[in-house]
């Protein structure tokens, strides 16, 4: 529960699920004529139960649209059980829609919306979709007004949405009993990709408690008798820069006000914040960022969140003026880059990423879904932060104004139950293992940085080549880029910063060239690219040298220059690929000092936790020393000292000839407070014992021995010494076969008759 729900009596209603499909039934389901879609003239032909073809669901349905409205999907809430009571108590109908990563041009499309009762008549909703209560959260990137829209191109990724549609305005027109209550989703592709999936179709929305953060009345009860908004600069007491967080900032405090003529809830006598932020592009001013902590961090959420496992959304109301400078992403016109997250301490947890389009012209609401069972972050919440940002897409250049208002947590008072954690245990071969580790930023990096600075090409022996191989690649392949980034040192990439900033590559580096190898259109394949940039700090690449379609991932991977402007990339096959990088100041842009980097990141919520397995790298005929290091022989737990580690969360672990047989021992979350047991015999009332105890806890930095989270998992690395032993002390021999249990009870040091 919420530590800081004292005086909140409200009641809550779980969601009600109408359509899982994670089993075989229709789950009262049919196509447009009232047939099941389960019946054989419908299924596999129109619609099919798949497995792992959306994120976080080990089964959904596929409707196989190839048209227009084909094979509609509805249900008729009055021949199920409880389905009238759950939408007559409920204001919310949510869906999750998902598409599978794209293999050409195309698109997917929810069309239309039906609803038919004997009492409202038949009604169909196709357009006004964000007024007639419809809103998304996940990736919406290519949304329009509220309606759910995906296009496709080689190599896109796969994507999923949270559909939710707020029907509360049209119940009073179908009433409490009508005879039947007909809802039809109609969908519309252009026949390039057929399948559509579906999840988790529910009803939920009755009396859900709300902790309100701030709907901005003049008088506001958020920091009680300190802030009066309606007498001026008082809002910003509670609402300023977050000076700390990173490049340039596109507000002064000035611009920081309540506005008593713009409300989400149209009442002119509340208001809202306003945010005034002048953005000068790519190369100047570049993001605003806002937290609710005051001017000097005097303030903070009121009270704290110091539980939030019940958390399960966050809602805001956003409006920009359309006035405001736009940015292109894909084919949508926008008004940014927008984000929202929370501060758990000084760190930030990114939760929404929203892009305005222009074909909006009113308040936009927002429903972040929380997930406190595998977030962390969101158990004990100090504050919150409002971003725009420029950088992405083609950048902003002018004056932005927006307005925030209703902004909330709902939360359940249902204690919740979650799932049991499942074991998993591996045998791992001796290698690098390079996690996606961060579960809070998918764009954090996991490399290997060389320690010299003397690794360009520019002046070496040609052919000069940078390589890596990979033992072991995901599947599905979920991680988006791995990567070798070749980056000279300048005025903000110092030999100090390159060694302590995550994100080098794009915050510092003005010059740059990518080697990025990512998931191809189908499973066994790699979409790869060999990008670059010059004079561009916090940015992307700018320039694609290659963009190329390799038949296998796993094996040697080669970005060789064979003169100081043109290469070949030589993946597993073998395949060669050339290209020419056409900087005309080449030899001055990427000459030394430069260092080059070897990693991953996972560009993606479903990369977090997943993990390559890397044999070697090496780098030869360079202007300056060769490197080549071999982690299948590695004597030590660490890459040599001819590397530097940029890493989150432990994420690099090497195992050696030594740690074999080792043993990855994993469990899922949530899983507070779990840790590893091991015995070797279960038929006895002996406790379980830590495996650290084997090896006199000399193991108990994590990831040997000790926990640590990657991703959605706990893993724990146990090497020989950490494995039970025949005696039962430290240092004897290993058993043939042991068990092991992750629980909360592990017995420190082991139980003894």
């Amino acid at each position: 529960m919420l530590a800081l729900l004292g005086g909140l009596a409200v009641t809550a209603q779980a969601q009600v699920v109408i359509g899982s499909w994670q089993g075989s039934s229709a789950e009262g389901w049919t196509d447009q004529s009232s047939v099941s879609i389960t019946a054989p003239a419908n299924m596999p032909s129109r619609y099919e139960f798949m497995s792992g073809v959306a994120a976080g669901y080990a089964q959904s349905l596929s409707i196989h649209e190839d048209g227009y409205g084909n094979d509609r999907l509805m249900i008729n809430l009055t021949s199920i059980a409880g389905g009238l009571a759950a939408w007559t108590n409920n204001n919310f109908l949510n869906f999750t829609m998902s598409c599978a990563p794209g293999t050409a041009g195309g698109y997917q499309q929810l069309v239309a919306v039906q609803y038919n009762s004997d009492v409202s008549g038949w009604h169909q909703i196709t357009g006004g979709w964000t007024a007639a209560g419809f809103s998304e959260t996940g990736d919406t990137g290519a949304d329009s007004g509220g309606q759910p829209i995906y296009y496709f191109w080689s190599g896109s990724a796969a994507r999923s949405q949270v559909v939710t549609w707020n029907y509360s305005s049209i119940k009073a027109s179908i009433g409490n009993s009508p005879a039947y209550l007909q809802i039809t989703l109609v969908f519309q592709t252009d026949g390039t990709q057929t399948n559509i999936f579906m999840n988790n179709v529910n009803l939920s929305g009755a009396e859900v408690p709300t902790i309100w953060v701030d709907q901005f009345n003049p008088t506001n009860a958020y920091a009680t008798g300190a802030n009066d908004y309606d007498i001026g600069q008082n809002i910003t007491n509670v609402y300023n820069l977050w000076t700390g967080y990173g490049g340039n900032t596109a507000v002064d405090p000035t611009n920081i006000t309540w506005d008593a003529t713009q409300d989400g809830n149209t009442n002119a006598s509340s208001g809202s914040l306003k945010i005034v932020a002048n953005f000068g592009g790519d190369y100047g001013v570049n993001q605003m960022v806002l937290w609710d902590r005051g001017p000097n961090n005097t303030f903070s959420l009121n009270p704290p969140i110091t539980n939030g496992l019940s958390l399960l959304t966050f809602e805001y109301d956003i409006k920009y003026d359309p006035s405001s400078p736009t940015a292109v992403s894909g084919t949508i016109t926008n008004y940014g880059f927008y984000e929202w997250g929370v501060v758990p301490s000084y760190a930030v947890n990114d939760l929404e990423t929203f892009r305005y389009n222009v074909t909006n012209t009113s308040w936009v609401h927002r429903v972040v879904t929380l997930n406190p069972g595998t977030d962390s972050d969101l158990l004990n919440i100090t504050g919150m932060f409002f971003k725009q940002y420029s950088g992405y897409d083609t950048g902003l250049n002018g004056q932005t104004t927006l307005w925030l208002d209703n902004l909330k947590f709902t939360y359940t008072n249902v204690a919740p139950v979650p799932p049991l954690p499942i074991l998993d245990i591996l045998t791992p071969m001796p290698a690098m293992r390079i996690f996606a580790g961060d579960s809070g930023n998918i764009y954090s990096r996991e490399m290997l940085a060389t320690s010299d600075s003397d690794k360009s090409w520019i002046g070496g022996a040609y052919p000069a080549k940078y390589s890596f191989t990979i033992l072991n690649y995901p599947s599905p392949a979920n991680i988006n880029q791995t990567h070798i980034f070749l980056l000279p040192l300048n005025a903000m990439l110092t030999p100090d910063t390159y060694k302590y900033v995550n994100a080098v590559d794009y915050s510092y580096a003005s010059n740059a060239v990518w080697l990025s190898v990512g998931p191809g259109p189908s499973g066994g394949t790699a979409l790869v690219s060999v990008l670059w940039k010059t004079n561009k700090p916090s940015a992307n690449p700018d320039h694609t040298a290659l963009t190329f379609t390799n038949v296998g991932v796993v094996g040697t991977w080669t970005l060789e220059f064979d003169t100081d402007s043109t290469g070949k990339v030589i993946g597993p096959g073998p395949s060669t690929n050339a290209f020419t990088i056409a900087d005309p100041n080449i030899d001055a842009d990427f000459g030394n000092p430069l260092i080059a980097y070897f990693g991953l990141q996972p560009n993606g919520t479903a990369g977090e936790g997943q993990y390559e397995d890397w044999a070697s790298i090496s780098i030869t005929g360079v202007n300056g020393a060769s490197l080549t290091e071999d982690f299948t022989t590695e004597p030590t737990r660490n890459p040599s000292g001819n590397w530097t580690e940029i890493e989150i969360a432990n994420s690099i672990v090497v195992i050696t000839p030594s740690d074999v047989p080792s043993y990855w021992v994993n469990w899922t979350l949530p899983a507070a407070n779990f840790d590893i047991g091991a015995k070797t015999n279960l038929l006895t009332q002996s406790q379980w014992i830590s495996p650290a105890y084997y090896s006199g806890y000399s193991d108990n930095a994590a990831p040997y021995g000790a926990a640590t989270q990657y991703g959605a998992k706990m893993w724990v690395l146990l090497p020989p010494d950490d494995q039970p032993t025949a005696n039962g002390v430290p240092g004897g021999a290993r058993v043939p076969d042991a068990f092991f249990v992750a629980s909360t009870n592990v017995t420190y040091p082991p139980w003894s008759p």
